[in-house]
């Protein structure tokens, strides 16, 4: 303490610059000294006793006057004590990469903004001088950590467009503290930016991100550099402005080259995040099939790469590429592109991830009717399903499992495709799977299931006589996976439209599964709404006899009225409902339920006053059937 109190006194009475200038060095020195010392409580008080001392005036004036020769050494003291001094902060984490020591004492930077420091130091930020570049940056960055307070007081300054000025001026430069420079300006763009939406704008509207861009570029050994502009990237990128701006000046080709390094030197993660995170974009996607970023990323991927989360996270953005459907297109390649032919070869890849990257790339290119068509010529079935063979019983394999029948279901759409998968026995292997644990499996499954029997009486029939599939399939429509109960519904009214069978119908029934259709007809999605109609429909016209009980007990009867009196169903869905009715109308036991339900109400109103007059003539006609049913005998 009498050190400090001891230089302050000697600083306020100091006559000539030189004497300043070595009082202000002795100053720094002894600040530096408490920064690093363990007792907190010791650092407070002589901080706050420099803060608050007459001498920090001088130094203001100072910071206020005119860069000249003469007293530039001075400046860069005086901005030099400023910075060690907006170290001090409550924040027990500070930012690593912008400066050596934690803050440790309670915080000096509210302050320092409010006795009117920042607006000379911001007026300073511009200086050829680097030495006093480097130190205001280094004030104003630390002023600005966690502090909005002294970011809208730089902001107030234009300052971010000094920043911009600064960082770009310094791109290139090769005099000596400019490489110190490059990194602390980052760090206090980071600081300015961080969290704060309304700096952040300020920083995309500058332009910043090209600078930074370039820095990277320009620099790529600088491992500090390229940290801490990657930090400062991403604090820009969380905002979409951010996101088209990065995409715009070439971030994704700087990417591209900090990738290509040595990743076993340079940790990828926070690149390949930065990556990910812009994937979103469409024009990403198109820029990433054609600057060669993919071929990186797959070169990646068939590396030695041990790191499970960077793994993930290269599928993840290879496959986001192949989401688009320009980029998907431009790496297919009419079934020549080298990133296809790629992902043929990983299917046979004794790596998993491999394996599963693989089959996420096919299902992508499935994604195009020509494209789908022309992956079952090339032989993709039997590869996928030799994957999947390959998994059974392995319930660590789900991923992979996942992936193969994502692929195959996308590959099953195509009508043209469904014999050759039908008779390569996808639907046998399937069904291999039915008793695994995991619910994410089952839902792509079912998706299979579905997408295969679709228009295929033969098939329907005979997924139809599996009992055990059955089984599971009514167990599965009472899942707590939304997911799963959703697909195994409609797999249920698919089997019985497709195969129209009344040995299916009675096998469903045996299963306990027709009261699922009942519940389906009520469900909040349109279609799966209408299908459900349309099963219950072609069950009561085929096997009444056999499901009568099973729709009586599900209560058929009231689902049918409250369809027909939903105000916001279309007139389609209600020509489907009025005909399910005519067909329920051939069971006695249902009849005496229908004849309470006040349907018959419903019906005459449809018949007298929709405006539809498909509905008003069904409806008619149903009324009179309703008349001749229900009537007392």
């Amino acid at each position: 303490m009498d050190d400090a109190v001891s230089l302050l006194s000697k600083l306020t009475v100091s006559e000539t610059e030189h004497q300043q200038e070595k009082t202000i060095a002795q100053l720094i020195q002894l600040v530096c000294e408490l920064n690093e010392d363990e007792d907190e409580s010791e650092n407070d008080a002589v901080q706050e006793k420099i803060f608050h001392h007459d001498a920090m005036d001088l130094v203001l004036r100072v910071l206020q006057s005119k860069e000249t020769e003469e007293n530039r050494s001075l400046l860069v003291g005086c901005a030099q004590l400023i910075a060690e001094l907006a170290k001090v902060g409550k924040t027990s984490v500070g930012c690593a990469q912008l400066i050596a020591e934690l803050a440790k004492v309670e915080s000096l930077r509210e302050p320092l903004v409010n006795k009117g420091f920042m607006p000379p130091l911001t007026k300073l930020l511009p200086s050829k001088n680097i030495s006093l570049a480097t130190q205001v940056c280094r004030a104003l960055g630390n002023i600005c950590y966690d502090n909005d307070l002294g970011r809208m007081a730089v902001d107030k300054e234009n300052g971010m467009q000094s920043i911009t000025e600064v960082l770009s001026q310094q791109i290139n430069s090769k005099e000596e503290g400019s490489a110190r420079l490059r990194v602390i300006v980052c760090g206090f763009l980071l600081n300015l930016t961080n969290d704060c939406e309304p700096l952040q704008e300020r920083a995309i509207e500058c332009n910043i991100l090209k600078p930074l861009s370039e820095c990277i570029k320009c620099h790529l050994e600088d491992e500090d550099l390229t940290n801490m502009a990657l930090l400062t990237v991403g604090s820009l990128t969380e905002l979409d402005s951010g996101k088209l701006s990065a995409i715009q000046c070439g971030l994704l080709d700087t990417f591209k080259k900090l990738l290509e390094r040595d990743w076993k030197e340079h940790p990828i993660d926070v690149v390949l995040d930065l990556i990910s995170s812009l994937m979103e974009s469409e024009s990403a996607k198109d820029r990433a099939a054609e600057n060669g970023l993919c071929q990186v990323l797959a070169n990646i991927a068939n590396s030695d790469l041990e790191n499970a989360a960077d793994i993930k996270t290269v599928s993840d953005i290879f496959i986001s590429v192949l989401t688009g459907d320009t980029s998907m297109e431009k790496i297919y390649a009419s079934g020549e592109g080298t990133l296809f032919l790629q992902s043929m070869d990983w299917l046979a890849a004794e790596k998993e991830h491999l394996q599963t990257l693989g089959a996420l790339a096919i299902g992508n290119f499935a994604r195009r009717d020509s494209f789908c068509i022309q992956l079952v010529e090339k032989g993709v079935v039997s590869k996928l399903l030799t994957i999947l063979k390959g998994t059974i019983g392995q319930q660590d394999s789900f991923m992979l499992q996942h992936a193969v029948l994502s692929s195959l279901r996308n590959l099953a759409i195509s009508a043209t495709n469904k014999p050759h998968l039908l008779s390569a026995g996808v639907l046998e292997t399937c069904l291999s799977l039915i008793h695994t644990e995991h619910m994410a499996v089952v839902f792509k499954l079912l998706g299979v299931l579905r997408m295969l029997i679709e228009g295929q009486e033969a098939a329907a029939i005979k997924l139809g006589q599996e009992r055990s599939f059955l089984e599971c399939l009514t167990d599965w429509c009472g899942q707590a996976h939304a997911g799963v109960k959703g697909e195994a519904t409609r797999v249920m009214a698919s089997l019985v439209k497709n195969s129209r069978s009344a040995m299916v119908i009675q096998n469903i029934a045996r299963a306990e599964g027709l009261g699922n259709l009942v519940a389906m007809a009520t469900s909040e999605h349109l279609v799966m709404q209408n299908e459900a109609v349309m099963a219950l429909t072609i069950v009561c016209s085929t096997a009444l006899g056999e499901a009568a009980v099973a729709l009586k007990e599900a209560d058929l009867a009231d689902t049918v009225s409250a369809l027909l009196k939903d105000p916001n169903l279309p007139p389609e869905m209600l020509c489907n409902v009025l005909s399910l009715l005519k067909a329920v109308l051939s069971a006695e036991n249902l009849c005496d339920e229908i004849g309470t339900s006040g349907v018959a109400d419903v019906v005459r109103s449809l018949s007298e006053g929709h405006a539809d007059q498909k509905v008003k003539d069904l409806a008619t006609s149903t009324l009179t059937l309703l008349d001749q049913s229900i009537s007392p005998s």
